[in-house]
């Protein structure tokens, strides 16, 4: 008994609960760092749900209003400074000697030059003088073109760094930018490799001459599992390699002086002061304030530098977003953040892995047990599912958001979102595997006593087993082999017969099926089939009238392959009929068949059998023709009044589908065919009989025109009597 509880209880919720959780084991082991950089599509999400979280960060602080406060200010040199200067760009390096000298009058902090020095030039001479001066001006160099900064370590056999003022000025700074796979700055390296010396970059260098007294110049960082460490400050890795800038805004956001106004001493003399022949001295005393105790930056904001970079916060222009940031601001950033020890950290691995796994189960039992909710229309359950599965996921984002927001911490958003994404699948996958499992247990057990399409039925709607039917419009098809006795005959072992009889049936078949039909059952021979249910059809009667078609121009492939192999060349006549029927589960409680029946499947049989007289292969009703006549083309045939009828039918002969390329003579031969029979049913029979017989020489197959004359004919002798209205009336089947 406890055995029977445990299978029938327990066994089943330990199932899903395994489920749950193996689809948070498979993501762990998709998203571990090198499959993870292989799917491009989870990390291009993933540093857009990064970048959304900056942007929000920014939207929702008043960071851009504390940038007067900050430590780094930012010296631009831009088109205006060039339109100020007596030089042309690249100034002479003189300017830049006397730009030092009046940023330390002011009391600056740090001087940093986001420019590099890599060859002579002039007024050399000047800035080494001063540099031998200073201690605390950094200069820029960058890693050699053409080496990768994919990691933080290069290769190169120069010692200099590529600075002509190395030998009396070693605080260098690499200026190299990391961007990541869609060309956004959201990363900083530490330091770079070059040769035998690990060189610090900008950042680093500036922290370096920042907090006293300043190490040696190239003092490496620390490097531990989990932090790049630098004198006493611990930035949380975000790779092996990087660190996450903490950006405090867009473009701008830092403080930036004007190059023309720092170096506008009473002894510098701009292009303004020589047209004006008076002294402006722009460096003043409320510059020198905002200068004194800042790290002052120096670099270009010229567009024609191309110093400028996508970064993952905007601010607008207009009606645009302009991700740009100047190269220099990115440094800044960078320096900032070092100061303030604003670092973006990550949570540890074991809480994103607990984070997987919880939200894989939750998902997995929460939309499995909603997905079993008994709703009367299924979409809701899905469209629930769905929304479930959505609102998990922004459930997330926002946590995320507040957590980057508030405590600098970034959360796996993609990782956890990919668990409820598979999760909602494969609640999709077990539910269909269920309902695979029980409909192979209603196969199996009515498989051997009910035909294969009512099981299917059953499968999908178990309701439907149950006696009766439905009043249902459908379009009802009969065929038969044309002389089969005959046929039967020619065959001396049965296995003959029986082999072609199957073959036949075969491909006859798969023509319903393939026009969506439902085959009903054989007779022997004859084929019963019909168009509009179970599952309802608008153009019933179009494909029905296809199917037939179809049929005939396969017989005629096949012909020749029996001819070739000794066989008979069957033929088949077809009836197709549109109209009201009873359909469903017919028969009695123990056994029955999914069927149709009523007047108009009858009519439909004896159609078929009114081909004999006709010498026609296909007959259509006129309530077929009706749905189907800008489709197809036809050839009336009669007013036929079948037996058990006491109402005639007008009926068709179908030729082909409105596609069907006739000749001219087979054109012709339709219209004088047609007009002869409004000459015979007006009992015109000379002028009738004319008509039908030169059709008849210029289509030879219409051999309805041939069977019109000769009635025609015997009118001519016994005419009809007043009455007469042209209906033929059948006394057979």
């Amino acid at each position: 008994m406890a055995s029977y509880d445990f299978k029938k209880k327990y066994l089943p919720v330990l199932n899903k609960i395994g489920i749950g959780l193996g689809i948070g084991v498979f993501v762990l082991l998709l998203t571990q760092e090198y499959f993870f950089e292989e799917i491009t599509f989870l990390k291009n999400v993933d540093l857009l749900t990064i970048d959304y979280r900056y942007q929000g960060r920014y939207e929702a602080s008043d960071l851009y209003e504390q940038r007067l406060d900050k430590d780094v200010v930012i010296v631009g040199i831009s088109d205006d400074d060039l339109k100020s200067m007596p030089h042309r760009f690249p100034f002479p390096r003189w300017y830049y000697a006397h730009l030092i000298e009046n940023l330390e009058r002011a009391g600056a902090r740090v001087i940093a030059f986001d420019i590099e020095f890599q060859n002579p030039a002039e007024g050399d001479s000047v800035l080494r003088e001063v540099l031998k001066k200073y201690d605390n001006v950094i200069l820029a160099t960058k890693v050699p073109t053409g080496v990768s900064t994919e990691k933080y370590e290069v290769r190169s056999v120069e010692q200099d760094f590529g600075s002509v003022f190395f030998d009396v000025n070693r605080n260098i700074g690499m200026v190299d930018i990391f961007k990541d796979r869609d060309g956004v700055c959201r990363r900083y390296l530490p330091m770079i490799t070059v040769g035998d010396n690990l060189a610090p970059t900008f950042a680093f260098s500036a922290l370096n001459q920042a907090l006293k007294p300043p190490l040696p110049p190239l003092t490496r960082a620390k490097i531990t599992d989990d932090y790049f460490v630098l004198r006493d400050r611990q930035i949380p890795k975000f790779d092996p390699q990087t660190f996450l800038l903490s950006y405090y805004g867009p473009n701008e956001t830092f403080r930036y002086e004007k190059f023309s106004q720092v170096i506008d001493d009473e002894i510098f003399k701009t292009k303004d002061e020589m047209d004006i022949e008076e002294d402006l001295n722009l460096f003043d005393e409320d510059l020198m304030k905002r200068l004194k105790g800042k790290i002052v930056l120096i670099g270009s904001v010229m567009p024609e530098e191309r110093d400028i970079h996508a970064v993952p916060i905007f601010k607008l222009d207009g009606d645009k977003k302009n991700y740009n940031m100047h190269g220099v601001e990115i440094h800044a950033t960078a320096v900032q953040n070092l100061l303030d020890q604003n670092f973006i950290s990550r949570p540890e691995h074991w809480v994103e892995a607990s984070l997987i796994l919880f939200f894989s189960l939750v998902t997995f039992l929460g939309i499995l047990r909603f997905r079993q909710l008994k709703l009367r229309y299924a979409w809701l359950l899905e469209g629930g599912a769905l929304v479930i599965t959505i609102v998990l996921i922004a459930g997330l984002l926002e946590v995320s958001i507040l957590a980057f927001t508030n405590a600098n911490m970034l959360m796996n958003v993609v990782n956890p979102s990919f668990s409820i994404i598979l999760a909602y699948f494969g609640t999709a996958v077990y539910q269909y595997l269920q309902e695979r499992e029980q409909k192979a247990l209603i196969k199996n057990v009515f498989g051997h006593y009910l035909s294969p399409t009512v099981v299917n039925i059953l499968a999908t709607d178990p309701s439907k087993a149950r006696l009766g039917g439905d009043r249902r419009e459908l379009t009802v098809f009969f065929s038969d082999i044309a002389n089969f006795t005959t046929v039967s005959e020619s065959f001396k072992q049965p296995e003959g017969l029986v082999d072609l009889l199957n073959e036949y049936l075969s491909e006859m078949t798969s023509i319903v099926l393939k026009t969506d039909g439902t085959l009903d059952k054989y007779v022997g021979d004859a084929i019963i089939a019909f168009w509009g249910a179970p599952l309802p059809q608008k153009d019933h009667a179009y494909r029905g009238c296809v199917a037939a078609l179809e049929m005939q121009r396969k017989l005629a492939e096949l012909r020749p392959k029996w001819k070739k192999e000794g066989k008979p060349e069957l033929s088949c006549r077809c009836g197709v009929n549109t109209g009201t029927v009873i359909v469903g589960n017919i028969g009695g409680k123990d056994r029955f068949d999914y069927t149709v029946i009523g007047d108009s499947v009858n009519l439909a049989s004896r159609m078929e059998g009114a081909n004999k007289q006709y010498h026609s292969s296909i007959m259509i009703s006129e309530s077929t023709y009706g749905q189907v006549k800008d489709k197809v083309i036809v050839r009336e045939l009669d007013l036929l009044q079948v037996k058990g009828k006491t109402e005639p039918v007008k009926v068709f002969e179908l030729l082909g589908t409105a596609s069907l390329k006739l000749s001219d003579g087979e054109k012709q031969s339709l219209e004088l065919y047609h007009e002869g029979l409004k000459l015979y049913r007006k009992r015109t029979w000379d002028e009738a009989i004319a008509y039908f017989n030169q059709s008849h020489q210029l289509d030879p197959k219409c051999h309805v025109a041939q069977i019109y004359a000769e009635r025609a004919g015997l009118y001519q002798l016994n005419p009809p009597p007043e009455e007469w209205n042209g209906v033929f009336v059948m006394t057979t089947k």
